[in-house]
Order: structure tokens, then C-alpha cells, then sequence
């Protein structure tokens, strides 16, 4: 059985192991001078790279009345213990911290979810100047060919209904695929700098939901009326993004079952992703629409690549009987700390010297024998 590591960071070259707080509905910080904000994941039979399984949930919500109480974004549980906060967590301005649940409620949020396998919810600032709802785009890159399976252009034709802004390159020497963040996020919330912002999900069944009310735009019913509207270039053009706005999503679908890994597609088409990979980590970036692309119009099919990243989670399978490969980029910690998580410093180790120190543990334990 295939094991995850999953880990974040400003970039694919400062990323951070989070595996242990999957599920936990705690909160990784991921701050840059491009973007100041949180992260939580929760994944559907996850089990971590040293094999124990972390149940969450996200997806089988505790009624609030057994459990504990809400306040804002933090969860309160049994025994005091806080969900949905980070040491050192990220606050939407330096005046206002208060955080608001959407008004539709648990109940239709926890059916909303009922399909979901995983989520990732982000909140946060972008502090680039001059950013438009164009500007700002979600997918996944890759750092080498992908060995596409018979049958994937199903599952592109699949991801295409679900998305028509999406744009890809999967067959290039470093293959993409990426849409306008406003109109591929599942759900989508924006806070101005006067306004409360979002909270995150909590073991109540409480959820991200959509709220565009702060926005110059029309009122929608659903989730899907925003991402058909925002389809239109024009429309995402025309809405500037602050650098003190807070955008909240929740990146959650069903297509993917864990911890098997496979691709199940609508008319019992399913892929098992193990027999076609190829030791890459599947890496989803938010990140900005290169400023070439701007230049010569941006969207509609303009879109050349990624530009500069915002933000990257990484998930990384490990098999059975395998050590983990630690990423170019990956931050290790030598006391089993993490630095955002924690608020205090660790000494650090590069991918290259937690590889050798595994080989040569390896090699003492071989002379030992």
C-alpha cells in the first residue's frame, strides 16, 4: 500500500515536510515577500510516509453539541484542544482578526463534502501590486515528461467539462496545467481589508464557502454561477486584487482515492495512477501569469507556462518497502520540529545532507550485521 508525504512553501525550492499535521486541522504559514498566509490539508485514508493512518474529520463531521464550540476560525474541542490555529499564525490585517463561518451552515456544507477524498483550504494575502482575478492562476506543474495513460484524453476531456478555463501543456518537456484561480476553485471567498475574513474548516462540519459579496459583481447562487461568470477574460480583468485582501479557498474534490491513488472518472472509467508513474510528486501551484502573457493579452489560449509561485503543496507518493526521497528544496529539521509550525527556530538540513546521513546510518547498521 503506497504511503503520502505531503509538504507546502512559498515555492517547489522551499518546501516543508507537513505530513504531520494532515488531518489535524492545524494550520502551516507559509510567508514570502509575493504572498502571507496558511495552509491545511486534509486527505481521505491518508496514511504518512512511516505507515500510520490519520483519519479526519473533515469528512465524517462530529456534531458540535458532543464535541466542543466554535469560536470564529479556532475550534474548540474536548478538552480544550484548538483546532485551525498555527503558533505564530497569519492574520488578515494588523487590526482585524476576527473570522466569520458562511451563513448556509454545517448541514449544507457537510453535503456539499460528501464526495470530497481531499482538501486543500489556503487563506491569505497576495502582496503583489497590481494583480487582477486574471493574474492569479492554480494548477499543477511537473518537472519532467509525464508517461500519460490510454485513455487520459477521457480525463482531460473530463477535466476540460469541469473546468473550460483550464489550459495545459501535459506533453511538453515540462508539462503544466493551469486555470484563473476564481474560476477552477471549488469555493471561493474574498474579505476586503474593513471586513471579517473566512475561516477555515472545523471538525464540526463547519466549511469554506463561497462569498464574492465584497465584489462588484452579481449575485450568485452557487459555487458554479461564480466560476461560469468569472470563465469570461474580460470579467476577471476587471477585478483588481488588493494586497490586503484576504482570499480564502478550498481546493477539495473526489476524482482521486487515496491511499491506492487512483483516477475515478464519471462512467466507471478509472485509472490505477501507480502504473504510470514515475517517481514524480504531484505539485499544485498557485502562482502569477507571466507578465509576457499580460503583455499580449492574457487568456483566452494565450497562456505560455507558469509564472512566479504564490504558494506549492506537494504531494509525494512512497512505496512499500522505500525510504522517502527527500525533494531539491525540502527543508529538514533536526530535532523533528518545524519551523512555522512551531514559531521557533530549527537548525536545518538540505535534501542532499538528510540523503547522505540516511546512507550512512544505512552502512553502519549493514557493518553492525
Amino acid at each position: 500500500m503506497p504511503k503520502l508525504r505531503v509538504l507546502a512553501g512559498p515555492s517547489a525550492n522551499e518546501l516543508t515536510p507537513i505530513s504531520h499535521i494532515v488531518n489535524t486541522f492545524q494550520t502551516h504559514r507559509i510567508k514570502s515577500n509575493r504572498f502571507d498566509g496558511e495552509i491545511c490539508v486534509h486527505i481521505k485514508g491518508f496514511v504518512d510516509e512511516d505507515g500510520n493512518r490519520n483519519d479526519s474529520a473533515y469528512f465524517d463531521p462530529i456534531p458540535l453539541s458532543s464535541t466542543g464550540t466554535s469560536n470564529g476560525s479556532e475550534y474548540i474541542g474536548v478538552g480544550g484542544h484548538k483546532y485551525g490555529k498555527s503558533v505564530g499564525s497569519f492574520s488578515s490585517t494588523s487590526s482585524d482578526t476576527s473570522s466569520v463561518q458562511s451563513s448556509s451552515g454545517s448541514v449544507k456544507g457537510g453535503e456539499q463534502r460528501k464526495a470530497v477524498t481531499w482538501s486543500i483550504q489556503v487563506r491569505g494575502r497576495f502582496l503583489v501590486e497590481g494583480l487582477t482575478m486574471d493574474d492569479v492562476l492554480f494548477g499543477n506543474t511537473f518537472d519532467r515528461r509525464l508517461k500519460l495513460p490510454w485513455g487520459s484524453g477521457a480525463a482531460l476531456k473530463f477535466m476540460n467539462f469541469v473546468d473550460p478555463t483550464l489550459e495545459h501543456s501535459l506533453s511538453s518537456e515540462k508539462p503544466w496545467a493551469l486555470s484563473p484561480l476564481i474560476s477552477t476553485m471549488p469555493y471561493f471567498a474574498i474579505s476586503h481589508a474593513d471586513g471579517p475574513t473566512h475561516g477555515f474548516a472545523t471538525p464540526n462540519g463547519a466549511y469554506v464557502q463561497d462569498d464574492t459579496q465584497q465584489l462588484e459583481v452579481p449575485h450568485f447562487k452557487n459555487p458554479g454561477a461564480r466560476r461560469q461568470y468569472f470563465s469570461n477574460v474580460s470579467k476577471r480583468r476587471e477585478i483588481p486584487i488588493e494586497t490586503d485582501d484576504v482570499i480564502t479557498t478550498d481546493f477539495c474534490y473526489g476524482f482521486l482515492s487515496f491511499p491506492e491513488i487512483r483516477l475515478n472518472l464519471p462512467g466507471g472509467i478509472s485509472f490505477d495512477l501507480l502504473n504510470y508513474w514515475d517517481g514524480q510528486p504531484v505539485r499544485f501551484v498557485c502562482c502569477e501569469r507571466q507578465k509576457s502573457d499580460r503583455e499580449n493579452g492574457g487568456g483566452g489560449g494565450a497562456l505560455k507556462g507558469p509564472g512566479d509561485p504564490f504558494w506549492v503543496v506537494v504531494f509525494q507518493a512512497v512505496l512499500d518497502g522505500e525510504e522517502p526521497t527527500p525533494l531539491p528544496g525540502e527543508i529538514q529539521q533536526t530535532n523533528g520540529l518545524h519551523e512555522d509550525d512551531s514559531g521557533e527556530g530549527a537548525d536545518n538540513k538540505s535534501a542532499e545532507e538528510v540523503r547522505k546521513g540516511k546512507e550512512d546510518r544505512r552502512r553502519l547498521q549493514e557493518d553492525v550485521d
